[in-house]
């Protein structure tokens, strides 16, 4: 026979199995568009403290946004991280590309590197690159 907590204990297991993520935990964004103008956010105070972003620039490609950036590493050990991008339109809603997934990078000591990433939709006027510890994606 089984007891009240028993069935509590069962039913929360199964409500927490059941709200599984690809992302845990605290990231970093800067979200930027056509405008030049550049937002950023940075709540994972360890990456923020390690990485910096340079020299953020878009332009038009064909008919798609095109955007690059470069990290630098500001300390002398490497640095693991995993990163991704959103697009919006000038709505400011979300088009969904199929394409998202976090990509894990990393950085040598003091080092740099370039991501660069195309929209998947010409109607894509705005982005936000997401960083976060390659730790915290499962």
């Amino acid at each position: 026979m089984i007891k009240k907590h028993h069935l509590a204990l069962l039913a929360g297991l199964a409500l927490t199995a059941g709200c599984a993520s690809h992302h845990r935990g605290h990231q970093s964004t800067w979200e930027g568009g056509q405008d030049g103008k550049i937002v950023v956010s940075e709540t994972n105070k360890a990456l923020a403290q390690r990485l910096k972003i340079v020299n953020p620039i878009s332009k038009d490609q064909n008919g798609y946004m095109l955007i690059q950036f470069e990290l630098q590493n500001r300390e002398s050990r490497q640095v693991d991280f995993a990163w991704a991008v959103d697009w919006f339109d000038q709505a400011g809603f979300h088009i969904d590309s199929n394409q998202r997934h976090w990509q894990p990078t990393s950085i040598g000591g003091f080092g740099s590197t370039t991501l660069t990433a195309v929209a998947p939709h010409p109607d894509a006027t705005s982005w936000k690159l997401q960083i976060t510890s390659r730790d915290e994606v499962e």
